[in-house]
C-alpha cells in the first residue's frame, strides 16, 4: 500500500485519528450509503437508500424489498464494487444486519461486508 496515493481513503467513522483505505474504505462507504436517508444531504438530495423504510417492519414481509433497496443503492453509488449476493441476517454478529458479498472491480477481490441496520 502506497501511503502517498491519496485516491481512495477517508477518515474512519469510528476513530477520527486513523484513515481507512481499500476494502475498509469501500465497506465504510457502503455503510454510509445504506444509513443515509435520501434528502438528508443537501448537496446530493438523491444520495442514500430506502433501507430505512423497512428497518422496523416484520422481516418475513419486507426481506426481499430490503435486500433489493440495498443492492440498488450500492450499485448506484459505489462503482468500485459489483454486488454478487446480499442477504438479511436476523441474528447476526451485531444484531439485525445485511451481509453483502461483493467483488472489488479494480482488484477482482471478493469481500464480505456486514452492515447493521
Amino acid at each position: 500500500m502506497n501511503r502517498n496515493d491519496t485516491r481512495n481513503w477517508q477518515v474512519s467513522i469510528n476513530d477520527p485519528t486513523i484513515r481507512v483505505e481499500e476494502a475498509e474504505d469501500i465497506a465504510q462507504c457502503i455503510y454510509t450509503i445504506l444509513s443515509t436517508i435520501p434528502g438528508s444531504d443537501p448537496l446530493r438530495p438523491t444520495f442514500g437508500s430506502q433501507v430505512y423504510r423497512y428497518v422496523d417492519a416484520p422481516i418475513n414481509k419486507v426481506e426481499p424489498r430490503l435486500v433489493y433497496e440495498a443492492i440498488t443503492a450500492i450499485e448506484r453509488w459505489e462503482k468500485r464494487v459489483a454486488v454478487t449476493h446480499c442477504r438479511l441476517l436476523t441474528d447476526g454478529p451485531i444484531g439485525r444486519c445485511l451481509e453483502i458479498e461483493a467483488t472489488a472491480i479494480a482488484a477482482a477481490a471478493q469481500m464480505i461486508i456486514t452492515v447493521k441496520i
